[in-house]
């Protein structure tokens, strides 16, 4: 047992381990893919999106762009597509799609919101560091009654620089008032576990988890 664990002890004085990390000072969660099961929705979202502006989506595209901001997933395929769309016309309308998709709310990850419900419970800081807009992730939090469990919700609104860059894991460790080189990140998407890495955060990839949509058994 480890001691001088302050608030962080449980009642039995036992180290907590997550993500191989003995005593993390907070764990930053991703939310698509990651605590909400976003990803098949999104995708028929995207790729009507395209098609609706003259352009086209792969599985593959949509997955390897995955945890990048959607106004700058669309402006990639334009840009290999030699296309010139209105970005925020499809962002708009990207958005509305996914909306009426998940009017009755996209399904909880079990298993990755066990480990949120767990760490709120041992009194270790948590926060979310997301993508999307703020409106639709605070919705899906608050949807699943998960909303409280988290210090802080950073989105791509709150910063310049999405996913791959460490913006939001950074500024979600600043808000969370503790060092990010200490904390533990939970992602689904490469390019979202890089933006953790380049934070300095020790990494989870949450599709390695049983029970967690994993697109790459597909």
């Amino acid at each position: 047992a480890l001691r001088n664990m302050g608030d962080l002890a449980p009642a039995n004085g036992e180290a907590l381990v997550y993500g191989g990390v003995v005593n993390p000072a907070a764990l930053v969660f991703d939310c698509d893919g990651t605590l909400v099961d976003t990803m098949g929705p999104f995708l028929i979202a995207d790729q009507q999106t395209c098609a609706e502006f003259g352009m086209t989506m792969s599985v593959k595209q949509f997955y390897d762009l995955a945890g990048v901001p959607i106004r700058e997933i669309f402006a990639i395929l334009a840009r290999e597509q030699n296309k010139n769309p209105d970005l925020d016309a499809m962002a708009a309308r990207c958005k509305t799609l996914a909306d009426d998709l998940m009017k009755d709310g996209p399904e909880m990850i079990a298993p990755v919101v066990a480990i949120a419900r767990n760490a709120f419970a041992n009194k270790i800081p948590i926060a979310v560091a997301s993508s999307g807009v703020k409106p639709t992730v605070t919705h899906h939090l608050k949807l699943h009654g998960i909303f409280h469990l988290f210090q802080a919700v950073v989105t791509i609104d709150d910063v310049e620089n999405g996913k791959p860059a460490p913006d939001l894991y950074l500024l979600a460790a600043k808000k969370l008032g503790v060092d990010p080189t200490k904390c533990v990140a939970y992602e689904d998407a490469e390019l979202g576990m890089e933006s953790a890495r380049r934070a300095g955060m020790a990494v989870v990839d949450v599709r390695d988890m049983q029970g967690v949509p994993d697109p790459r058994k597909g």
